[in-house]
C-alpha cells in the first residue's frame, strides 16, 4: 500500500500530461464559414448589459501610482431627474444597456457586431463594429425626434500614489460610430 501511495503523484502526473496533450487543438482560421457553423449565420452580434463594481485599477511605475478607485459602472440612473423615461416617470437604477433598441422604428443595435471581412489587399480581417448611434440620432433628429441615448456611467475615485484628486465621472453616449478590425501579419 505504501508503495502505491508513493508513486501515486508520478502516476497522476503521467495522466495530467496524456490529458494535457489529448485536450489541445488546433487553431483555425476564423472566417464567414467558420462562423457560419458555430453561429448559424456570418456574423455575431454581442449585446452587453453591465453593471460591476471594481475596488482598483491602477498604474504603477518606477514606484509612482495613479489609480481609479471605488469604481462603479451602471446606467447612472441615481435619481428620478437623472433618466425620465418619456411617460412620467423614471429608470430605475440598473446595468448599463451597452446597445440601442427601439423596436417601433425596427432598430436592434447590438454593442457589438463580429464579422470576417476582406481587406483592400485581399488578405481577412476580423470586423468589429460599434453601433451606429450618430445616424440614428441624425435620422431622429431630422423627423423631429429626440436623440437616444445609451444610458452608461463609469465613475470613481481619482488618486496619485495615496492622494485623493477627486472623482472622475464619464456618462451617457449619443455619438458613437467606427470599425476595428484585426488582422495578422
Amino acid at each position: 500500500m505504501v508503495k502505491f501511495l508513493d508513486s501515486l503523484p508520478h502516476l497522476l502526473g503521467g495522466l495530467l500530461l496524456c490529458a494535457a496533450g489529448a485536450s489541445q487543438a488546433a487553431l483555425e482560421p476564423l472566417d464567414n464559414e467558420n462562423l457560419g457553423r458555430i453561429s448559424g449565420q456570418d456574423g455575431l452580434s454581442i449585446r452587453a448589459d453591465v453593471m460591476a463594481s471594481i475596488g482598483k485599477a491602477a498604474w504603477v511605475d518606477d514606484g509612482g501610482s495613479v489609480s481609479l478607485r471605488n469604481v462603479k459602472i451602471d446606467n447612472g440612473c441615481t435619481s428620478a431627474a437623472v433618466c425620465p423615461d418619456g411617460r412620467g416617470g423614471a429608470l430605475p437604477l440598473g446595468a448599463a444597456q451597452l446597445g440601442l433598441s427601439l423596436p417601433v422604428f425596427g432598430v436592434e443595435l447590438p454593442t457589438l457586431q463580429v464579422d470576417v471581412v476582406q481587406g483592400s489587399n485581399g488578405q481577412q480581417q476580423l470586423a468589429l463594429t460599434l453601433p451606429d448611434l450618430t445616424t440614428i440620432n441624425k435620422q431622429l433628429n431630422a423627423g423631429g425626434l429626440p436623440a437616444q441615448t445609451i444610458r452608461v456611467r463609469v465613475a470613481g475615485d481619482l488618486y496619485v500614489g495615496e492622494s485623493r484628486l477627486g472623482s472622475l465621472e464619464v456618462r451617457d453616449i449619443q455619438d458613437i460610430s467606427g470599425t476595428i478590425r484585426v488582422w495578422g501579419h
